[in-house]
């Protein structure tokens, strides 16, 4: 389980919204004052993010809490972000050019359009499944055993 502390700051029945700090791996850098990189990154990336998640017990605004999300979730909705659409690519490259030399257009750049086309569709089709199972194990949860006060 990946977990994160976050601050509640607003409580409706079951629903809460919390607000967590992002983490930048920057931080971690020794040569973080001296890198341009780490200069835009403090500049410009937000440093703070708000998640709305049910929770199973009674938390207060200003309260601490862990939230956490199963790596399981998090590794397979990776792959099939990533890799879906690539192997998409690969493929339809292939079968656009073999489609393409068959009627005479034999330059390779003939199958570059459809081939991104498909990719953006698979793009799509992985998209909207992700956000269907979201209500699932790819949601945020807040760890009943970790509340602080």
């Amino acid at each position: 389980m990946i977990t994160e502390t976050a601050v509640v700051v607003a409580v409706s029945g079951d629903q809460v919204t919390v607000e967590a700090a992002i983490k930048s791996t920057c931080n971690s850098c020794q040569a973080q004052s001296d890198c341009g990189t780490g200069a835009i990154s403090r500049a410009l990336a937000p440093k703070k993010q708000l998640l709305t998640l049910r929770t199973p017990v009674p938390v207060n605004v200003g309260q601490s809490v862990t939230i956490g999300i199963p790596e399981a979730g998090v590794i397979s909705a990776s792959l099939m972000l990533y890799v879906v659409p690539l192997v998409t690519f690969l493929m339809s490259i292939g079968l656009f050019s073999v489609f393409f030399d068959a009627v005479g257009l034999t330059h390779e750049l003939w199958s570059i359009p459809p081939a991104v086309f498909a990719t953006f569709l698979s793009y799509v089709g992985v998209s909207s499944r992700l956000k269907r199972l979201e209500s699932g194990r790819f949601q945020p949860v807040i760890i009943p055993s970790k509340l602080k006060v």
